[in-house]
């Protein structure tokens, strides 16, 4: 073979090469590009954290407790006015207790104005977190005690709607019973309550880990509705509404209920504007596990 013909299949063979070598550097910098894309976080996963003063924010306080309304009613729309509700004598868990749940509520606002939030009472020698957010946003908390209770009095409600959500449990080891009050404009009030407990009416366990009982005023006359689930057990329960304009409270309508797992029918009854009620739910039946309890009051 000539010297012209050896000459061109070296040309050939580093024209070969060189493509080669290009394609694989190619292929190297693809790969590299691909594992930096998967080792960035997702706006998902960068946004889980929740913003506290106390530092101390996270799954275990509630701030990420997820809440599964009761269907409830449609209320017929009214004006949009302050609605105001207070739920009494809740027992809350202690933060470090590994099966702990945050009390946690949610409801809708309609319309600009203020909406508060307000533990009014912490047992004595008791200490409990406080954390709320509208919407998607980071929960803001407060830690108090009795002599200074947690509270956020200036939030305000966009001109559209905005979602809610406050929780609430025992700081640290303290398992305290509170009063906390919730403040918002609304033109159909209605409040869901979830992660309660339904412990039952044996001897030695707090009526404050049994259900809840809630103080409100309506706004007009109407009908108050109660939902309420529960996880684990069947049950007998019972549901009061009272008179509280002038305590102490007079029974107005009381409903039992046998061996249920939720209330069923739901409870409803007729309200005055001009009285100020109380509404209790309970487990009349033995303490047993320790049930999860989910409940909505929708009001006048």
């Amino acid at each position: 073979m000539d010297d012209r013909i050896w000459k061109n299949v070296s040309i050939v063979l580093g024209v070969v090469c060189a493509l080669l070598i290009g394609v694989a550097g190619a292929l190297m910098v693809v790969g590299q590009k691909s594992g930096s894309t998967a080792a960035t976080p997702t706006p998902a996963a960068s946004q889980v954290a929740a913003a506290t003063p106390s530092g101390t924010a996270g799954p275990s306080d509630g701030s990420q407790a997820s809440e599964t309304p009761v269907p409830g009613p449609t209320p017929t729309p009214g004006p949009i006015s302050p609605a105001t509700i207070t739920f009494n004598d809740l027992g809350l868990d202690a933060l470090n207790d590994p099966d702990a749940t945050a009390r946690t509520f949610q409801f809708v606002s309609d319309g600009a104005g203020s909406v508060t939030f307000a533990i009014t009472k912490i047992s004595a020698g008791g200490t409990a977190k406080l954390c709320i957010r509208a919407d998607a946003g980071a929960f803001a908390c407060q830690v108090g005690t009795p002599g200074k209770l947690p509270n956020f009095p200036k939030g305000k409600s966009d001109p559209g709607h905005n979602t809610w959500t406050a929780t609430l449990i025992g700081y640290g080891a303290s398992k305290p019973t509170v009063d906390v009050a919730f403040t918002w404009p609304t033109a159909s009030p209605k409040i869901t309550m979830s992660h309660g407990r339904f412990q039952g009416s044996s001897p030695g366990v707090p009526e404050a880990l049994n259900g809840f009982s809630a103080t409100f005023k309506p706004r007009a006359g109407g009908t108050v509705n109660v939902q309420a689930t529960w996880t684990v057990i069947t049950t007998d329960a019972s549901m009061t509404l009272a008179d509280d304009t002038t305590p102490p409270p007079v029974t107005v309508d009381q409903r039992a209920y046998k061996a249920v797992t939720y209330i069923n029918p739901a409870f409803s009854a007729n309200v005055d504007a001009t009285k100020t009620y109380v509404v209790k739910l309970r487990n009349t039946s033995a303490d047993s596990q320790r049930p999860d309890l989910t409940a909505q009051v929708t009001f006048p």
